[in-house]
């Protein structure tokens, strides 16, 4: 009885240890969820999936404009339009010369039932940060 009140005591203080000394862990903790992507109207090409495991989202996407700029957003449109941008400024990828990609991106937390949309856009003139030009391009219901 005193070995098995040990050990479980062992594995607390251990435990706490790797908290103190690595933090937490991810701020989130959910299974893997895949959400397909779809073109956005008037877009003749590209695919993709996003899959949110242990926070962080991978994009992989697919027949998109090859060498081209995209940015990766989360939008809501009701009850009042807002987005932020995902990752890390500017939020951004670059398609190769098939027009595949990856983008990653750790989460802060889930935005499953806080935003209503993933979005990505690509910047016909190369700038991620020319929002006054983008093309939207891939799109997810987040619900």
């Amino acid at each position: 009885m005193k070995h098995r009140k040990l050990v479980a005591l062992t594995m607390v203080v251990v435990g706490l240890a790797f908290t103190a000394l690595w933090g937490p862990g991810p701020v989130f903790s959910a299974e893997k969820v895949k959400i397909a992507l779809n073109r956005s109207q008037g877009v003749q090409s590209g695919s993709g999936e996003a899959v949110i495991a242990d926070s962080i989202l991978t994009i992989q996407a697919k027949d998109l404009k090859p060498n081209s700029v995209y940015s990766v957003w989360f939008v809501n449109m009701k009850p009042k339009e807002a987005m932020a941008g995902v990752g890390t400024a500017p939020y951004a990828f670059k398609t190769d010369q098939q027009g595949k990609a990856t983008f990653k991106a750790t989460l802060a937390e889930s935005p499953v039932g806080k935003w209503q949309m993933l979005v990505i856009v690509r910047h016909p003139t190369g700038d991620p940060k020319d929002m006054m030009n983008k093309e939207d391009a891939l799109w997810a219901q987040l619900m």
